[in-house]
């Protein structure tokens, strides 16, 4: 009597094969992209609150954390005290710049990009030359320092040999103010001589939108990173 086989066949094998590589390819990307977004709010989280922390502990010492009270450049001298720095930048100087954003030659440094995935113009590359530094957790701090846009911070996440690069992705901005540190478009950023005509006049859904052919799209979108907890996840969906 012939016994009965219960092995798959070779046609039935490749069919599992098949529906197995289809639901990889299905789920995969989307495990991929929801560790990135995990790992990018994490970041964030910890870029805000060491900023935040260093603003606040040179307040404590009395070193005055009004916008008004700087300079041109002169806040990034107080601030980098406040912060463990592994690369000093310097100021208008940057001399290593595999790590740093090179303000001496920003017209070829094309290293950053707007919202829109378009290299930043000279108008917006010069809010990240007023003195820089790279944290011992390798984040590049740059620093805007003139009457124009007031005193803001801009921090590269996971520094700038590492992409994307883009403003909104990996790249924020947070502005002081005499009360504290604040993300861009917030209520009371945006108050500068020209960023008050900017994003300072107009909602911060306007300066965060990837469709947007806005100059300075990006520099809202800390605010929307802290206030919506899906941000990120939606960032990185699809990409």
């Amino acid at each position: 009597m012939m016994k009965k086989s219960f092995g798959f066949t070779l046609g039935e094998i490749l069919i599992a094969l098949s529906v197995i590589g289809v639901v990889a390819s299905l789920v995969i990307p989307q495990l991929v992209n929801g560790h990135k977004a995990g790992v990018a709010q994490s970041q964030f989280n910890t870029a805000y609150s060491l900023m935040a922390k260093a603003v606040a502990d040179m307040d404590a010492d009395n070193i005055s954390i009004n916008p008004a009270s700087y300079g041109t450049g002169a806040f990034y001298t107080e601030f980098k005290k406040y912060n463990r720095v592994a690369i000093d930048c310097g100021k208008y100087a940057a001399t290593n710049t595999s790590v740093c954003f090179s303000t001496t030659d920003s017209a070829s440094d094309l290293s950053y990009k707007s919202l829109s995935k378009k290299n930043m113009t000279s108008n917006e590359k010069q809010m990240l030359d007023d003195g820089a530094f790279v944290l011992n957790n390798g984040m590049l701090v740059m620093i805007e320092n003139n009457i124009a846009y007031g005193v803001m911070i801009f921090v590269d996440i996971n520094g700038k040999n590492k992409q994307p690069n883009i403003l909104g992705y990996d790249v924020f901005a947070f502005e002081l103010t005499k009360d504290g540190l604040l993300p861009v478009g917030a209520e009371g950023t945006g108050l500068g001589a020209t960023s008050k005509n900017l994003w300072g006049s107009k909602s911060p859904e306007t300066y965060c939108d990837p469709n947007s052919e806005v100059l300075y799209n990006g520099i809202t979108c800390s605010y929307f990173a802290l206030k919506n907890q899906d941000y990120f996840k939606n960032l990185y969906k699809g990409h």
